[in-house]
């Protein structure tokens, strides 16, 4: 039975083990790039006109045998602020475009994996060499990866980033712009980094069926990103009016769990193949 002091013991618990895990995140991350505890999975995305299947976004999974999972909100940027994201940034490339180039080879011919960077990898590392080589050893068509950054992350170091990101664009690798209509980007970065497409935050899309302002916002960033000729993912579609709304708006792609959850490479390729 559960009393007010069990509960409140497991609630006590809960806190201290979160604060542990804040606490030891550099120590986590080491023990997990040295024993394996990351895993890859992805979340699929589809089309808005057919409901046809396009590709996945790549996202990471940390478990931990002494604190469980632990959330990629805290862990990518304690890595980022550490430096530690420099190690994982590549493993985490190279372990998509393994898994890309395995769901190639069992048939899905068509789809396009996203995977997100950091500004700090692309201020610090040689990413652009890194990717395509990658690329080239594995014999990936560069039109199957798209490369996402958040909008605040592009403020960072915009000319660099301007910079690697053209190299990328002339080799047919898409940039975009995720959790778009969050950050502090200016409009003019738009046309200065010249992105391939935009991401609509979860945050927009879950009160675009109930609040006025986010059906707004959702509604010129669509038509903004028309007129400069820019594909648009809405993400974190949940339920069937939120689809409805955002594809009679003009959204050319949708993500999120009532479409599909993410999972490991194997679940996909039984569901999907």
């Amino acid at each position: 039975m559960n009393t007010p002091e069990s509960q409140g013991s497991a609630l006590k618990s809960e806190c201290v083990n979160a604060s542990s895990v804040l606490d030891n995140l550099t120590n986590i991350i080491d023990s997990a790039m040295k024993n394996q505890y990351f895993s890859m999975v992805y979340q699929p995305l589809f089309s808005m006109q057919n409901s046809k299947l396009i590709g996945f976004e790549a996202l990471i999974r940390c478990h931990c045998p002494q604190f469980g999972n632990i959330s990629p909100d805290k862990l990518i940027p304690h890595a980022e602020e550490s430096g530690q994201i420099i190690e994982l940034g590549e493993w985490i490339i190279q372990q998509v475009l393994l898994d890309l180039k395995r769901f190639l080879q069992y048939g899905l011919k068509d789809i396009v994996i996203s995977i997100n960077v950091s500004a700090v990898q692309i201020a610090n590392t040689d990413i652009f060499n890194q990717i395509m080589t990658l690329v080239e050893r594995l014999d990936i068509p560069t039109r199957c990866i798209k490369l996402e950054l958040t909008e605040t992350a592009l403020i960072q170091n915009p000319k660099v980033i301007a910079k690697v990101f053209d190299a990328f664009q002339k080799e047919g690798v898409q940039i975009w712009v995720d959790d778009f209509g969050t950050g502090f980007a200016s409009l003019s970065l738009l046309r200065e980094f010249k992105v391939n497409g935009l991401k609509i935050d979860k945050s927009f899309v879950d009160g675009i069926a109930t609040c006025n302002d986010d059906f707004t916002l959702c509604s010129a960033i669509v038509a903004m990103a028309q007129r400069l000729g820019m594909h648009i993912v809405a993400e974190g579609i949940e339920d069937e009016v939120q689809l409805q709304i955002l594809n009679q708006l003009g959204c050319d792609t949708a993500q999120g769990y009532l479409l599909g959850r993410p999972a490991t490479f194997e679940d996909n390729l039984k569901r999907w193949r």
